[in-house]
């Protein structure tokens, strides 16, 4: 008498479209952590006791000054010349374009009146500053 026994074959999954696809979301999600680490430059923020968050962020070009002076278009280590150069290029790109200027709690405002002159320069008057809200 013959014996019946489940095909082994009919029950073999091929795994290897799957582990493709988790590779791919492995590399997707290493690629776009990557990315966002690298457009932030750390600077120690100041804390104001009346800051407000804009109601639309929107699209805003961002300029980090460190406390040392040091300024970046972006995560772009630039001059204020070059910074200027971006910007004009940015605004005749985009004639609606703001800024959102992070500055280091401890910079010298000389540092951040020569990037809002670079701004105003340009015509760009749309400039927001980065700050900590209070408790208090």
């Amino acid at each position: 008498m013959k014996i019946w026994s489940p095909d082994t074959s009919a029950t073999d999954v091929d795994l290897t479209p799957m582990i493709d696809v988790v590779f791919l979301l492995i590399v997707f999600f290493m690629t776009v952590a990557n990315m966002i680490t690298l457009e932030r430059v750390d600077v120690i923020m100041p804390v104001a006791t009346h800051s407000v968050v804009p109601e639309e962020y929107g699209n805003r070009s961002t300029v980090t000054i460190e406390r040392d002076g040091s300024l970046f278009a972006g995560a772009n280590p630039v001059d204020l010349d070059t910074l200027q150069g971006f910007l004009q290029a940015e605004f005749n790109a985009n004639p609606d374009l703001r800024v959102y200027i992070r500055a280091d709690s401890y910079a010298e405002h000389q540092f951040i009146n020569e990037v809002m002159q670079a701004c105003a320069a340009v015509g760009i008057y749309n400039v927001i500053f980065g700050a900590f809200q209070s408790e208090h």
